[in-house]
């Protein structure tokens, strides 16, 4: 048996090998025994507490740390083995990059879940709407700002020149800011949203012929659910480049519309009817502000009454719309007063066809 354990095997005796094995099954074990443990037993006992930090600390036990202890196994399996020179140096370089990028992936998933259990609950609760949507840009900067440092220093630990690489990047910046004016033109875009806010979450607004409101915005897009309840994603630069016309701004609906009342009615009766529609109007529901009702023109068919009423934002709108018109319908009828009716031209029959 020990003959076959200093047996030679690619350099290195069969008992190193079989060492090495073993750091590699123990660090998977202890990592899978640590992701079960994380998954019965940890979000167990945080489900029943009320404070937030066993998420926090849950969010780190569950996946990144158990990939580092699979990496201590796989780094204390190439110890045992001892590989010498240049591929020692290329094991221990691979392993401090996978080091790294394990410690970035930890620490965004912590500040994840200390956004998600903290700022998030916070922005829903605060009365403006700004936070909500600084909210999720800050989520995506800190973790482009993470993963951009880890990979520095995942370079820095290879060996590389991170100085002589940002040189190169600055000379060729110019061809990259071509390649990506796109990306920057929406970028830019996202910023000035920010800046002016011509809209905010949550608004209706109409912007190159779509109609719709607001449920993200992004460093790149946003989007909006059109009245048809539609997504349509749209690029940032475009809200610069078009005229935004924000509904939601709007203290109100203004609903104009006209009656034609019949020949023959006096002066006396249409004054009647304009009073008794303004009365009708202030009782309806959902109605705020003053009614403006009047004579308009004398059409050929009868005299032309314009109304104008305005609908609450919070009101249901076809429902008080409704209300509205069939109001001015009831004031005309009350005065005894009849609408009027453009005769409609006979089809041409047989015996027309035949004269």
């Amino acid at each position: 048996m020990q003959d076959f354990l200093d047996a030679d095997f690619a350099g290195r005796p069969v008992a190193h090998w079989l060492a090495a094995i073993g750091w590699v099954l123990v660090g998977f074990l202890v990592g899978r025994l640590l992701s079960w443990f994380s998954k019965t037993v940890l979000k167990g006992i945080a489900a029943k507490t009320s404070t937030r930090i066993d998420d926090i600390i849950l969010a780190f036990v569950e996946k990144p740390l158990v990939f580092i202890v699979t990496l201590a196994g796989l780094r204390l399996a190439a110890d045992t083995l001892g590989f010498p020179g240049k591929i020692g140096a290329a094991v221990d370089k691979v392993y401090m990059i996978l080091v790294t990028f394990a410690v970035a992936w930890a620490l965004v998933k912590v500040i994840d879940t200390i956004i998600e259990e903290y700022l998030l609950p916070f922005a829903e609760k605060s009365e403006g709407t700004l936070d909500d949507q600084l909210v999720p840009i800050a989520r995506k900067v800190v973790g482009v700002v993470i993963w951009s440092g880890a990979s520095l220093i995942a370079l820095t630990n290879a060996g590389y020149d991170v100085g002589a690489i940002l040189a190169g990047l600055g000379i060729g910046g110019v061809a990259v800011a071509l390649a990506a004016k796109d990306t920057l033109s929406n970028f830019f875009g996202s910023i000035a949203i920010f800046v002016d806010r011509p809209f905010r979450i949550n608004d209706r607004i109409k912007v190159a012929g779509f109609d719709g409101t607001v449920t993200e915005i992004g460093l790149r897009t946003s989007r909006l659910r059109t009245l048809d309840g539609r997504i349509v994603t749209m690029p940032n630069a475009n809200f610069s480049a078009n005229a935004i016309e924000n509904v939601s701004s709007e203290p109100s609906n203004k609903i104009s519309a006209f009656v034609d009342l019949a020949h023959g009615a006096g002066s006396m009766s249409v004054d009647k009817a304009i009073a008794s529609i303004k009365a009708a109007l202030r009782e309806v529901p959902g109605l705020t502000g003053e009614p403006d009702v009047g004579v308009s023109a004398f059409s050929d068919i009868g005299i032309r009454l314009n109304y104008i009423f305005y609908v609450e934002k919070s009101a249901p709108w076809l429902a008080t719309v409704s209300a509205g018109h069939l109001a001015v319908l009831r004031a005309v009828e009350s005065e005894g007063l009849s609408l009027a009716t453009r005769a409609i031209p006979r089809e041409a029959g047989p015996r027309d066809a035949k004269n």
